[in-house]
């Protein structure tokens, strides 16, 4: 727990960083800006201060935030990140506490809550999905009102084929224009999507990305869980960054996350590895 002079030295770095100039800037050949879903860094989670200066040293600018952050309170935390030269423009929330912690993550200073997940039951058929976007139509409503943006990330479940839709595409039919798309890349390759079609049809949405790279792979799959454990660093699989990532900025996508769910790698080889790819391509 951070002691009252902490928090103030905290604070302190944070406002220095926040002038104009002093946070991180893109240093990439494509000139976009990555960040990291701190997802990524759950098993060293404990030690924050380190796990955010990592973040901040290997090149990255930004940072995605979850719930098991959630333990400090919003403004220290807030606090904490752009001691460290970074901001924190997103934060995932459970499905069910979306408007319980509409306070906090307006005090964490975000812009976007994001859904990761809907639940289980609702996957399994279309009418499921459907009471899943009023719920969040719902919860947007307060979002917005709050002076932020909800946003949906999706996995591989929601391409499954059911009664000749598919889960994702009922969620984009009923989901209020306002609620934003976050698109993991990994996830709709894994579940055999073109993304550059998704992000051509989805594009007035798509204001954020996942980005992690899929080995090959015979089949997809619509569960995630070890069939469609694929996971490898950017630049190290199968997916065409290049295309992907130069549609994106045509597109006006503000904010890409690399985030790997396991890696092989110790995690902040992985940071790195992606890192160096990203960096380094030229759109």
């Amino acid at each position: 727990m951070l002691t009252r002079r902490r928090f103030a030295a905290l604070s302190t770095a944070a406002a220095s960083l926040a002038l104009p100039g002093k946070l991180q800037a893109a240093n990439t050949r494509s000139g976009l800006q990555f960040g990291v879903q701190l997802y990524t860094l759950r098993s060293q989670i404990g030690d924050l201060d380190a796990d955010l200066k990592l973040v901040h040293d290997i090149g990255y600018s930004y940072v995605e935030v979850f719930p098991a952050m959630y333990t400090h309170p919003a403004k220290e935390l807030k606090a904490m990140i752009e001691s460290h030269g970074l901001t924190a423009p997103s934060g995932h929330f459970d499905y069910d506490k979306l408007a319980d912690n509409i306070g906090y993550a307006r005090d964490l200073g975000l812009q976007y809550m994001m859904c990761p997940m809907i639940p289980h039951p609702l996957w399994e058929s279309l009418d499921g999905y459907r009471k899943a976007a009023a719920h969040l139509n719902e919860v947007s409503a307060k979002i917005t009102a709050a002076g932020m943006k909800l946003g949906y990330h999706a996995h591989n479940y929601e391409y499954k084929p059911l009664e000749g839709s598919t889960g994702f595409a009922v969620l984009m039919k009923e989901l209020d224009p306002a609620v934003r798309l976050e698109l993991d890349i990994y996830w709709a390759t894994e579940a055999g999507q073109n993304v550059l079609e998704l992000m051509r049809t989805y594009r007035r949405r798509l204001d954020l990305m996942h980005l992690k790279d899929r080995k090959k792979a015979d089949n997809f799959s619509f569960v995630p869980g070890a069939k469609g454990a694929h996971f490898t660093e950017a630049g190290s699989g199968t997916i065409d960054f290049k295309a992907i990532l130069n549609e994106a900025r045509k597109l006006g996508v503000k904010y890409y996350f690399v985030e790997q769910d396991v890696t092989e790698l110790p995690v902040p080889e992985s940071l790195r590895v992606s890192w160096k790819y990203l960096s380094n391509l030229a759109l």
